[in-house]
């Protein structure tokens, strides 16, 4: 398959992108229904969330793919129970949509997809928004259909997001709040830390002296 801006991303990647983590309270309540045995994030960047999420449903398998970053950029030969990505298919081209969703529909027999419908903060190299198929919820469903059987949307956690899944099971009410209450809270307190991060190394930058 033709990956026309690998190169774009692993640009990217090394900068603050891709680190992700935002989405676990959209995820969460759905994975824990399924319980799979095995999972593969998709696009994963430099996120752990598949590991997260991995230790919150007890499943013992996990896989992390990117073509953007060494040491994750094989495509693996098996199929997972699950197929996971979170803002991913939006930097995918729509000339090459069909052949990652093909994809991905061979590497998961269940998938969950949230994707993003806004443009990027991020550029390309060439001063393209990173986000290069940009387009609403309907379109995105109607897209992924042609490859996962059974997909349904979800409710995203976040404006301008949109989430899809290709099994009916779901935790009871009261426990996808609580899971979306606690994982939000987690997610602000990440948001936190990662703004006191960046403060720190800015300081540190306009603290060296110039040659």
């Amino acid at each position: 398959m033709e990956r026309k801006y690998v190169e774009d991303y692993r640009h990217l990647h090394a900068t603050q992108y891709g680190f992700g983590g935002r989405h676990m309270a959209t995820i969460l309540p759905h994975i824990m229904a399924l319980r799979p045995a095995s999972l593969i994030d998709y696009g994963a960047g430099r996120s752990e969330i598949s590991s997260r999420v991995a230790a919150k449903v007890g499943c013992p398998e996990v896989a992390r793919f990117d073509p953007a970053v060494a040491g994750i950029d094989k495509v693996p030969e098996k199929t997972f129970e699950l197929a996971m990505s979170c803002d991913v298919l939006e930097h995918i081209p729509d000339d090459e949509l069909d052949a990652v969703l093909a994809e991905l529909a061979r590497l998961g027999r269940h998938q969950i997809h949230v994707i993003d419908m806004k443009p990027a903060r991020a550029t390309l190299l060439d001063g393209r928004n990173a986000h290069l198929s940009l387009h609403d919820a309907p379109w995105w469903q109607n897209r992924l259909s042609r490859f996962f059987p059974g997909l349904r949307p979800v409710k995203a956690q976040f404006p301008g997001w949109c989430a899809f899944k290709t099994w009916p099971a779901e935790v009871s009410a009261p426990r996808r709040w609580w899971i979306e209450w606690t994982e939000g809270r987690a997610w602000e307190k990440q948001r936190a830390e990662n703004r006191r991060r960046k403060r720190e190394r800015d300081r540190a930058e306009a603290a060296e002296p110039s040659v």
